[in-house]
């Protein structure tokens, strides 16, 4: 009975071990994103392995932030860091010609 428990005890250290490498390769450096393009940010963040980014109006007027070249970012949440893949990011963007 005692060498079924040690093997079951050697058995959940590996499986534990592996996981957390698994949960190491699920996570990544989300870059700044500041002072970019909202097309160079979705780029960037994609690149970096982040596939929920999205655009809001930084002036509060609900615009639609369609087209990202027309658009910068002023702020960002969660902010630059190693994060879960999985973290969705929200980038707050501005008309090219407006200040932030």
């Amino acid at each position: 009975m005692r060498k079924g428990t040690a093997v079951l005890t050697v058995v959940i250290i590996v499986a534990l071990v592996a996981l957390s490498q698994q949960s190491k390769k699920r996570a990544a450096e989300l870059p700044d994103l500041r002072g970019m393009t909202l097309s160079e940010a979705r780029a960037a963040a994609q690149n970096a392995g982040f596939n929920r980014l999205v655009g809001e109006d930084a002036h509060e007027t609900n615009r639609l932030p369609l087209r990202g070249g027309n658009w910068k970012v002023c702020s960002q949440q969660p902010p630059p860091a190693r994060l879960p893949l999985t973290t969705s990011v929200t980038v707050h963007v501005v008309k090219k010609d407006e200040t932030c």
